[in-house]
């Protein structure tokens, strides 16, 4: 049988090319990067981030006949994305369930209506006399891309903006599946965030390591978190939630409803194959889902980003990295030789496993140091005038 084609759309379609290869599928990407390991297996066309993100609707035009999924960023135009599931079959949530899951006081409501803790969200300014601590973040974000800490002479005050609680303690993010009504929790991650031996902004997303040993009770929490989401919502195939673990309870802090970041990190340590059960999802499938035994590793990811705008250089530790599907390679979104990458752009992606989160952590660290000696090194890239 000839296999399924899958349009992949957004600002990155590695990770979930990479997915889509290893559940049987053939993978069309369109994406900011466009980077070499991606093209080294796929066809992959680059979108100008001039047109990003209303640009998808033309390009895909010229995909194969064939299902599509959105990765990160394109949750935050449902109407966009209603346009393009009108010409093509969408495996992915519609319009409606997107608007809902990204209003932040809809999802504290649903939570909390559940029985679930959860940090207080609105969408005015706190009062003066508040004692919380709180986050200004916006709306439309991906990322963590413009989030701060509130301070009420500096508060944007926009309908843009919205204000959350801060939850000190571990950033973490949960992986489902959502079918029939109910969700299966796929694992957990650690969030690398703002780190700054990556370069990384204050609350920007820059990796993972997991899978995440849970307690019973924590497991617990995390599963009626997503059964709570995919009752009120109807959330369908792959989802996120990025949460803060306290006190072993998590608080869910924001709903991704896509493939995210994180799932290549479980399905590289445990073996599994989310985009297997993302199809049958979509394919309305009997199957049962079924899960290989955990391998006694940990696996992390971590992102560098630029810190000033420089050329990618033709050589570097990278090299010799090749595109795999069944382990993790060394590093991964490669740009080609030359590219000129923007000072606070993402760089490329390392990985690293081992039998300990601190253990693979130390192993990222010591890539990002080798890194971050290859792009000093390298020439300024030249600028348009």
């Amino acid at each position: 049988m000839a296999e399924q084609p899958l349009i992949i759309v957004g600002a990155s379609a590695r990770a979930a090319a990479f997915s889509a290869l290893r559940a049987g599928l053939r993978p069309w990407c369109i994406d900011l990067f466009a980077d070499a390991d991606l093209r080294a297996v796929c066809p992959v066309t680059p979108i100008d981030l001039r047109s990003y993100p209303n640009g998808f609707a033309e390009l895909m035009r010229k995909a194969p006949d064939g299902p599509w999924i959105c990765t990160g960023g394109l949750e935050n135009h449902p109407k966009l994305v209603e346009r393009i599931a009108a010409e093509r079959p969408l495996w992915g949530n519609r319009g409606e369930v997107l608007r809902a899951v990204r209003s932040p006081v809809r999802v504290m409501q649903a939570l909390r209506a559940a029985g679930l803790a959860c940090p207080e969200s609105r969408l005015e300014p706190p009062e003066p006399a508040s004692t919380k601590n709180w986050l200004e973040k916006p709306l439309a974000g991906a990322g963590g891309n413009g989030i701060r800490f509130y301070q009420p002479k500096s508060a944007r005050g926009s309908r843009r903006t919205y204000y959350q609680e801060f939850v000190s303690g571990l950033s973490a993010s949960a992986v489902y599946v959502g079918v029939a009504n109910r969700a299966t929790l796929l694992g957990v991650t650690q969030q690398l965030i703002g780190e700054p031996w990556l370069n990384a902004k204050p609350f920007h997303y820059c990796g993972s390591v997991g899978p995440l040993a849970l307690s019973e009770g924590l497991r617990r929490g995390f599963e009626r978190i997503g059964n709570a989401l995919v009752r009120e919502f109807g959330l369908c195939g792959l989802f996120g939630v990025d949460v803060v673990i306290r006190d072993d309870i998590p608080y869910p802090v924001e709903v991704n409803p896509r493939y995210t970041a994180s799932m290549e990190v479980l399905e590289y340590a445990t073996g599994n194959q989310v985009m297997e059960w993302h199809r049958r999802a979509f394919e309305e499938s009997k199957d049962p889902f079924t899960f290989r035994a955990q391998q006694p590793c940990t696996v992390g990811k971590a992102i560098i980003f630029a810190s000033r705008t420089f050329a990618f250089p033709p050589e570097g530790p990278w090299i010799d990295s090749e595109p795999c599907l069944d382990r993790q390679p060394a590093y991964a979104d490669i740009p080609k030789a030359g590219t000129s990458i923007e000072s606070d752009w993402p760089v490329l992606t390392m990985f690293a496993q081992g039998p300990t989160a601190n253990g693979v952590l130390e192993q990222l660290q010591q890539r990002a140091n080798e890194m971050t000696s290859f792009t000093f090194r390298a020439r300024e890239a030249p600028r348009e005038t």
